[in-house]
């Protein structure tokens, strides 16, 4: 049970008004736009080959290094494969949104990546203070003033996860949140440098939803979901964020590369 269903002392907050625009990396402008030109468009199907890092670097205007560092996202996120002297070949895609456990990216993030639009639901933000669980696992004293972000993800219309964000209020000023928030309060944190937000310790666990949740995601009691547990760190090691997650598992898949370790 969170902090904010045991009934915690609650301040309404605004509903927020257009997030103010803040500078992407290009690289990532770019992955989008290879994207949107070539791969959801169409225009190079799935066994074909993307343009030449030469061709994609005179059409978008920028040098090599951004557009190999598009394209090897783009790899990350399976749309395409690249292979030393052959190019980058466009993959089958799928209708299920994959997020590699090894990128600190919200649900937004890999779902722009493959031309696809996560949105929310039920929004609830407000001010609360923050005891038991939450206070533990956000690594301050009880009585702690924080943000609570709630919402329902949806995916083409249908629930596919309940979120629940905890910051505190002397990370970031609510008021920014709230100005900022555009579906993931993770990105709101990574795009504030001074915060130097670095890595989160996440815990996946298959669970059966409880009624309660089953309800909130339009499904039956028992249904099977993951459940994330998430503490995002600064450098520092300070939690910034603690994050619960419920998601549906149809078009939501987590993975991890593992790697051979040499002697």
């Amino acid at each position: 049970m969170t902090t904010s269903e045991r009934g915690p002392p609650r301040r309404p907050v605004p509903p927020p008004p257009a997030r103010r625009r803040t500078r992407r990396p290009l690289g990532d402008e770019i992955r989008d736009a290879i994207t949107a030109d070539f791969i959801t468009s169409g225009a190079v199907q799935a066994g074909e080959r993307l343009p030449t890092e030469a061709d994609l670097c005179d059409r978008y205007g920028v040098s090599r290094v951004t557009v190999r560092a598009a394209l090897r996202s783009l790899q990350e996120t399976g749309l395409i494969v690249v292979r030393q002297g052959l190019g980058s070949t466009v993959l089958p895609q799928s209708e299920t949104i994959t997020s590699g456990l090894d990128r600190l990216c919200s649900f937004e993030t890999f779902a722009r990546a493959v031309g696809r639009e996560v949105d929310s639901a039920e929004l609830d933000i407000a001010e609360v203070d923050v005891d038991g669980e939450a206070a533990r696992r956000l690594a301050v004293e009880p009585g702690t003033r924080a943000l609570l972000v709630q919402r329902v993800k949806l995916y083409d219309g249908q629930p596919v996860g309940w979120i629940v964000d905890y910051v505190p209020a002397d990370v970031l000023a609510p008021a920014t949140i709230v100005r900022e928030f555009s579906g993931s309060v993770l990105d709101v944190l990574l795009a504030h440098a001074e915060l130097d937000v670095e890595y989160s310790d996440c815990d996946v666990v298959p669970v059966a939803l409880d009624r309660r949740m089953a309800v909130r995601l339009g499904v039956r009691a028992g249904t099977a979901a993951l459940y994330l547990d998430e503490q995002t760190c600064t450098r520092q090691g300070r939690v910034v964020n603690w994050s619960q997650a419920w998601l549906l598992p149809e078009h939501l898949r987590f993975c991890l590369r593992r790697r051979r370790q040499y002697a």
